[in-house]
């Protein structure tokens, strides 16, 4: 067809044009900023061309509404979409619309630089959602420790296969969904992340078989890399059996390309994020082995075992679990695992004022750490007392360093955590209350909106009658000498308000009067949803 037999209408001003060529789509199914239409019928009144017209132009007003409203708030990324224009479009997105007022704000990680770029890929869902839920939350929570090149490095790896792109959507939603529920969101909010979450890793799964049903095609990393990416999403949502399954599966493919020293430093990471998950929620011995190429790397590179490294940026940071009378008693092992863990905790509260290399291994190092204490309770006979202790810091790097709120598999390391903690409750009380309060800070943080929340709260309070807090001054004396920093108690005790009030306790409590302080302007609060108002901190918060 000759060219001057084309005309298309423009897309309104204000609106970022780029060129789209005519695809072999339906005819009025636009897939650029332009719509092409045949110069011949557009002189006719035909009623399918008018009809498109209009949804073509429809649709860039809602979409450019979107825009206008994202760029006001500061909420969404800028990023290029694909609209389909069709009698449905506008309903669809019309709905969506209303659900991105729903809006996350940015979480109060500790200045991790945010290295995703503006994607966009096709599919059937409105991606732009959970690419601003990546940007903002999944990608700190997966790489709390990382540069920003080693984001990018992953974003890169999802561009260039569209299944990979898939999961990482659907483990976006999934996170989404989670702390919509923790925060206390209408259901109806919740309900559409995760419903995304299925449909995401459901594609995801349907490509995959095609993938293996072409062995000699495929790329047995790759796949690898794919899969451990679903076991993350299966593994978030707490699907033990689907997690070991697909864990079992991967297991059999490294074995038979060659072992994991084969493998990528990118892929071991991600297999060994895999195995977190699938530990906290099931006390097994992990599937994988500690990868001698992996561990090497970390022991080589990383800044916590150089012995001219000391992040520690309070000198009272972790005392009592090395100086107390009761600190004796932990197995050297243990021991050795909580002093490392230590300096981790002190760089990352530091992350802005320490200097990282491009591709640090930092987080890998963290990944190690937290697979020596899933198998320590098989590499040495723990006591109960050492045991409620590894669940605890377990819990303490869930919730603050991997930002797990609301995730469901948190909820299965608290009810390990409970019960450990219910047999040796008489023992902590008499030996060590000031861990025992600790760890119940711990407890009632991280279990925000579920089950085992009113039984942490109730105990908290048992335990700061007990040791006579009467402010939070007194308060925060205890909690900073375990693995607490001056940044990150006014954030804890922001969410510790919020629970308080939703327990219900009475104005008398000890709780109360320990939580009672106004969270000052320089506080930064937790992630948490608000209605149109992005970037709102709890500066003006005040205790119910």
């Amino acid at each position: 067809m000759s060219q001057d037999r084309h005309k298309f209408v423009k897309a309104p001003e204000n609106l970022a044009i780029r060129s789209a060529r005519p695809s072999g789509r339906a005819a009025g199914r636009p897939t650029g900023e332009f719509l092409w239409v045949d110069y011949k019928e557009n002189q006719s009144k035909a009623r399918d061309l008018v009809r498109s017209k209009q949804a073509f132009v429809r649709t860039r007003h809602h979409r450019l509404r979107r825009e206008k409203q994202a760029q006001h708030n500061g909420s969404l990324p800028q990023c290029p979409s694909h609209p389909v224009a069709s009698s449905s479009t506008s309903k669809s997105d019309s709905d969506e619309d209303d659900h991105e007022r729903v809006v996350l704000t940015p979480s109060p990680q500790a200045g991790v630089t945010d290295g995703s770029p503006s994607l966009a890929i096709s599919t059937n869902h409105n991606p732009n959602i959970y690419f601003h839920h990546y940007r903002i939350h999944s990608s700190r929570a997966c790489f709390p420790l990382c540069s920003k090149d080693v984001t990018v490095w992953f974003w890169k790896k999802a561009v260039e296969d569209p299944t990979l792109m898939q999961i990482k959507l659907a483990i976006s939603a999934a996170h989404r969904a989670a702390i919509l529920s923790a925060s206390g969101a209408p259901s109806l909010a919740v309900q559409k992340p995760a419903q995304d979450a299925l449909r995401f890793r459901g594609e995801t799964i349907k490509s995959l078989r095609y993938i293996l049903q072409n062995t000699s095609t495929m790329c047995y990393e790759q796949t690898v890399f794919i899969i451990s990416h679903i076991i993350v999403s299966e593994g978030l949502e707490a699907n033990v059996d689907a997690a070991n399954m697909h864990m079992d599966a991967v297991r059999q493919m490294i074995n038979a390309a060659g072992g994991m020293d084969l493998l990528g430093h990118g892929t071991l990471s991600m297999l060994y994020s895999c195995e977190f998950l699938r530990g906290i929620m099931c006390s097994t011995v992990p599937k994988l082995d500690m990868c001698a190429k992996f561990q090497a790397r970390v022991l080589k590179e990383s800044a916590f075992f150089k012995a001219n490294n000391h992040f520690t940026i309070s000198s009272t940071l972790g005392t009592r679990i090395f100086n107390s009378p009761w600190s004796q008693e932990i197995h050297p092992i243990f021991k050795s695992i909580l002093s490392h863990f230590r300096q981790l905790v002190s760089y990352y509260e530091s992350f802005n004022e320490v200097d990282v290399e491009p591709m640090s291994v930092e987080n890998d190092c963290l990944l190690y750490l937290n697979y020596r204490l899933l198998s320590l309770p098989f590499e040495c006979l723990l006591t109960p007392f050492e045991e409620t202790l590894r669940l605890s810091v377990l819990t303490y790097c869930c919730v603050r360093i991997w930002n797990l709120f609301g995730v469901p598999c948190l909820g299965a390391l608290l009810e390990q955590l409970r019960r450990s903690l219910f047999r040796s409750l008489y023992l902590f009380q008499s030996t060590a209350p000031d861990l025992l309060f600790w760890i119940l800070f711990i407890g009632s943080l991280a279990s925000r909106g579920m089950k085992t929340s009113s039984w942490f709260l109730a105990h908290l309070t048992d335990a700061a009658e007990q040791m006579g807090l009467k402010n939070w001054a007194s308060a925060a004396s205890v909690l900073e000498t375990f693995f607490f920093g001056s940044p990150e108690l006014n954030w804890m005790i922001s969410v510790l308000h919020i629970l308080r009030a939703n327990a219900g306790l009475s104005p008398q409590s000890p709780f109360l009067l320990i939580s009672s302080p106004v969270i000052g302007p320089q506080s930064a609060g937790p992630s948490h949803f608000t209605k149109v108002r992005p970037l709102q901190t709890w500066r003006n918060f005040e205790p119910p």
